[in-house]
């Protein structure tokens, strides 16, 4: 039975008042409320759509499409169809917060976990350089197995669960992360994977290697249960996987933070950067060449307004760096290892 047009008035109404509220109640408050109850309440109804093996965004795709054609195709007059897409859309940007995005108002993880503002000098970029060469040379397998994305998921799962509850985001059910055909559809804007708050689970582009994508799942499944800030995804990712039991998903996880290092080092001592790398083990050195090569497959479309783009909506949100949030897991991993911030959490992270 459909509901009379006065009540979708009131329920409208009413939804529209509690969401706003969100927007002016204090942090605190909307980590009880929202990442507490609601969040929460959103996870569970998702976890009932995990079994799907197959990405949801095609069917979300489908159905968008039909709804647009459905309305164009309508005899009622122009001005209720611009009504109704101007519904349309406000109803789609509701549901990107109430299923998401108001998990940019609870306090932000740097509020949580403060990161020190310290001055990299040359030797502080050679010691980290060094470091996370240390990691690569220390877990590179013998052997690389070429998981695909659902296996990586059943073994990085736990481990990620626990960190984010270590760090105070509750992991309730299956935050699925499920690879995106074509290939390159994400490569070529620049990005490995995103979150998809309408159909709770993330996605990886299919063209990534094998080597890159336990790192990458364990960031978006971050994602997936409610971390927000880029840079602490990558490093829960990094702290949930540099230690596990499989040596390949280890592994994983220390070449995305030596790549982080080595991007910024490279761009600071470009000449040096070239000798060390010329230094490294040649298993290793045939991993990188194999990550860039495949990278060189999808060039960049538009990386400029991609990247305008992208800032700003993440400015919007809250994040005042913008995609330069993505390197604070140096700032991270550094400050942790030197001056012993959150030893016991750490500790835990390391346990498989």
């Amino acid at each position: 039975m459909f509901l009379r047009p006065s009540y979708k008035k009131v329920i409208l109404t009413g939804t529209i008042c509690l969401m706003s509220s969100l927007f002016i109640l204090p942090e605190n408050i909307v980590e009880k409320v929202y990442g507490g109850i609601v969040f929460q309440v959103v996870r569970l109804i998702f976890n009932l759509l995990s079994f799907i093996p197959f990405p949801l965004i095609y069917l979300e795709i489908a159905g968008i499409l039909f709804l647009i054609w459905r309305l164009f195709k309508s005899t009622i007059p122009l001005k209720n169809k611009g009504i109704k897409m101007l519904i349309g859309i406000f109803a789609f940007i509701l549901l990107f917060y109430v299923l998401w995005a108001f998990n940019y108002r609870r306090p932000s993880f740097s509020e949580k976990f403060p990161l020190q503002k310290v001055q990299m000098d040359s030797l502080a970029w050679f010691d980290e350089l060094n470091f996370s060469i240390a990691g690569l040379k220390r877990s590179r397998p013998t052997h690389l197995i070429n998981y695909n994305s659902s296996q990586v998921e059943e073994l990085i799962r736990p481990n990620i669960q626990r960190l984010c509850n270590e760090f105070g985001y509750l992991a309730i059910g299956k935050a699925r992360v499920k690879s995106l055909w074509p290939k390159g559809i994400l490569l070529r804007i620049k990005t490995a994977g995103f979150y998809l708050p309408y159909a709770g689970e993330a996605y990886i582009d299919k063209g990534l290697i094998s080597l890159q994508i336990p790192f990458t799942i364990g960031h978006e499944m971050c994602h997936g249960y409610g971390v927000t800030d880029e840079g602490a995804c990558n490093l829960l990712s990094y702290l949930a996987l540099f230690n596990h039991s499989d040596s390949t998903v280890s592994y994983s996880a220390q070449m995305g933070y030596y790549r982080y290092v080595a991007g910024e080092f490279r761009y600071h001592y470009p000449d040096v950067y070239q000798e060390i790398r010329a230094a490294l083990p040649m298993e290793i050195q045939a991993d990188l060449d194999n990550i860039n090569a495949n990278l060189m497959k999808y060039p960049d479309i538009l990386p400029k307004v991609r990247d305008k783009i992208y800032n700003n909506y993440l400015n919007i949100q809250g994040i005042k760096e913008g995609m330069a949030s993505y390197d604070n897991i140096i700032g991270y991993v550094r400050q942790y290892r030197l001056d012993g911030s959150l030893n016991d959490l750490l500790f835990k992270a390391r346990l498989n």
